[in-house]
């Protein structure tokens, strides 16, 4: 409920919040409200409980905490990090709500990555950004946490927190002037991971009405292999703190479960969760989550697609040209290397030509396909960001090193020029902002017509049609600009991942000694890897 005489006053259920103005748009902000209970102590581990309700006026003029996570060398967050924000244009009227999951790999970053008044103004919608539990507190499925509940023995803490803010946005949105029955999800990269589970788990049927992912694809980990890989990682800490001398016996005590062991995790301090199994890289070998456990996620995965069973929503599945480039930039193969060298140069084009292949994939078309295939499916929009792969716009080695990375359209839509994608100064120039701002602009109208009535298209933009799996039929809308102006178009063409394996067996531009050590030692593991490893294995037996 809004306040008669103060727009910045709302009720919800907890109570009334006071928020404020963005200082760049016509948007109003509430930051920082409580989704639910602080999940720390004996709600360690456990499914999400209803938020605490406060007394009088609770202010909502800063972010909360984000989730204990590793930045750099440093490890910063709280354990009480259930927090939302909502922001909405300075209006009137009821809107969509556009629900965004950041990225992350489920081990870092927050609400805060994406600027939600700019999105507010820009989709005309309530716009809802969240944290949730991150790393070992967010996913976590050993014997010794467990209590009986199907859903908190599932590990998937971040999922269950997701699932407890859809449902507090559904109590407490039209507060906002938001249409809960008019509600699109969002994920960015492990953020649509996330997302995309959502549409096979059980628990999310009915919570929304649409879903947009942005550089996400199909992961879901065996929960007895994530279980045998975080023990390994907590036995680090049982020997830091001589419960056991050595690694092999801390496992073997985690392992028992014993009310010992209980009580010793339960006492850990936050903070200490926050390295364990960091710099995953995109390999769930390295930090397992989202497990096929049968009660969020059914057992068989993403293998119940061909069934039909999934809840079917339309879907906007974006992707980006050059997927692998920014996980190839901060591989150990290619820190600090010397890219004047024409070796490095073609071992770097290897890696990324395949795997950026097999990435866009399983972000793209892998979903497209699958979902479209369903009986009843409703339409499937499918897009690739070719932004930056063109030399002429970004530089020889900006082209290489970043065009069409990973979630680089995510950011594009918000005019952000982020740091981490400026592999040179000719990434992000003077000479051809207008062209990526209008593809920016371009964006934005797809993604608002999208959230408002599940059709991307509108006046002045070109035909997105849906993906048709029909030999010949419209697949991908590629988005790209030239320095000047976007340059959109459909296209029938994609990539098979089977295609993808041969090329790679026929390509003799390494030594072979070369090529088998960036198989088996950069791309091998990685989430499009899992029918890449037993085929270059295959390969090299002959």
């Amino acid at each position: 409920m809004e306040h008669p005489s103060n727009p910045l006053l709302r009720q919800v259920a907890s109570g009334w919040l006071e928020g404020i103005r963005s200082p760049e748009h016509s948007v109003l902000c509430w930051l920082g409200i409580p989704y639910a209970a602080p999940p720390v102590g004996p709600l360690r581990w456990r499914a999400p409980q209803d938020p605490i309700p406060w007394e009088g006026i609770r202010p909502a003029k800063q972010f909360g905490p984000v989730s204990v996570q590793k930045q750099g060398t440093a490890v910063v967050g709280s354990e009480d990090c259930l927090y939302l924000n909502v922001f909405r244009p300075d209006t009137q009227e009821t809107l969509p709500v556009f629900f965004f999951i950041h990225g992350g790999n489920n081990q870092t970053d927050s609400g805060q990555l994406m600027d939600g008044p700019l999105m507010a103004d820009a989709l005309h919608a309530v716009v809802v950004t969240i944290n949730l539990r991150l790393g070992a507190l967010g996913w976590l499925n050993i014997k010794a946490i467990r209590t009986g509940d199907p859903l908190e023995d599932s590990g998937n803490f971040g999922l269950l927190d997701i699932k407890k803010s859809l449902s507090w946005v559904h109590e407490n949105i039209q507060s906002f002037g938001g249409d809960a029955g008019n509600l699109t999800v969002c994920g960015y990269s492990s953020g649509s991971r996330d997302l995309l589970c959502m549409l096979i788990s059980p628990l999310f049927r009915g919570s929304f009405s649409r879903a947009v992912t942005f550089s996400g694809g199909f992961t879901t980990t065996d929960p007895e292999k994530g279980a045998s890989i975080a023990t390994k990682a907590l036995a680090r800490l049982v020997v830091e703190d001589g419960k056991a001398p050595d690694l092999p016996s801390a496992a073997a005590w985690l392992d028992s479960a014993s009310p010992e062991v209980r009580d010793y995790l339960m006492g850990v301090d936050a903070l200490r969760f926050g390295p364990l199994m960091a710099g995953a890289a995109i390999r769930m070998a390295v930090f397992p989550h989202l497990f096929a456990d049968g009660a969020t996620i059914p057992k068989e995965g993403f293998q119940v697609l061909a069934r039909g069973e999934s809840y079917q929503v339309p879907m906007m599945v974006l992707s980006g040209g050059h997927e692998f480039t920014a996980n190839a930039n901060s591989d150990p193969a290619f820190q600090g290397a010397d890219f004047t060298d024409p070796q490095v140069v073609e071992e770097y084009r290897f890696v990324t030509r395949y795997g950026s292949a097999l990435f866009g994939y399983i972000n793209g078309e892998q979903n497209a396909k699958a979902f479209s295939a369903q009986l009843g499916q409703p339409p499937v929009y499918a897009g690739r960001c070719l932004w930056g792969m063109n030399p002429e716009v970004t530089g020889e080695l900006g082209s290489m090193r970043m065009g069409g990375a990973h979630g680089l359209d995510l950011f594009l839509t918000m005019g952000i020029e982020r740091p981490s994608y400026a592999v040179t100064p000719e990434v992000f120039t003077s000479r051809n902002r207008p062209g990526r701002e209008a593809l920016a602009q371009v964006y934005r109208q797809y993604l608002s017509n999208f959230v408002h009535t599940g059709d991307p298209n509108g006046a002045g933009l070109p035909q997105w049609e849906p993906w048709d799996n029909r030999e010949g039929g419209p697949k991908l809308l590629l988005l790209d600009a030239d320095n000047t102006a976007p340059v959109v178009r459909m296209t029938a063409d994609w990539v098979e991942e089977e295609k993808i394996f041969q090329e790679i067996l026929a390509d003799c531009t390494l030594p072979e000694d070369r090529k088998t050590f960036l198989m088996e030692h950069v791309l091998n593991g990685r989430f499009f890897s899992d029918n890449l490893d037993p085929f270059w294995v295959k390969a090299k037996q002959g």
